[in-house]
């Protein structure tokens, strides 16, 4: 049993390595690594599992407000099938369009950032002591 086990910690330090080498995972993983001890034997299986619930919560909200980069996926669709069919008067009405799809998401975009700035400058205004 202890052979097995050796051979899984083995098999999981190379895979670990494997990803550090194609940049999937980077040398803050050993961080984490080295804050595992016996009170948190777990203690890197969790964070892992937190850090997929939390990126996946940010994907979905950043999925739903980015519905204007859609309209931008169609303008951009739409100039490529006028481009095909040798249409040019197609052409410049989806390149206007792409271009006009594009300032409203660009814009819609800046908002965002600009929200998420505020939020983490008031968090930051709470946090200092008085």
């Amino acid at each position: 049993m202890a052979a097995k086990g050796k051979d899984l910690s083995q098999q999981l330090e190379e895979l670990i390595s494997s990803l550090q080498e194609q940049g999937i995972l980077t040398d803050y993983f050993d961080d984490i690594k080295e804050l595992q001890d016996e009170i948190n034997p777990r203690f890197v299986d969790e964070i892992i599992t937190i850090f997929l619930r939390v990126a996946e919560d940010y994907r979905a909200e950043l999925t739903r407000n980015l519905n204007a980069c859609g309209l931008v996926s169609l303008a951009c669709q739409e100039l490529v099938d006028a481009s095909e069919a040798n249409n040019k008067e197609g052409c410049l009405v989806a390149l206007e369009n792409v271009n006009h799809e594009y300032l409203v998401a660009k814009e819609n975009l800046n908002r965002i950032v600009g929200m998420e700035c505020e939020i983490y400058d008031m968090r930051l205004c709470r946090k200092q002591p008085e």
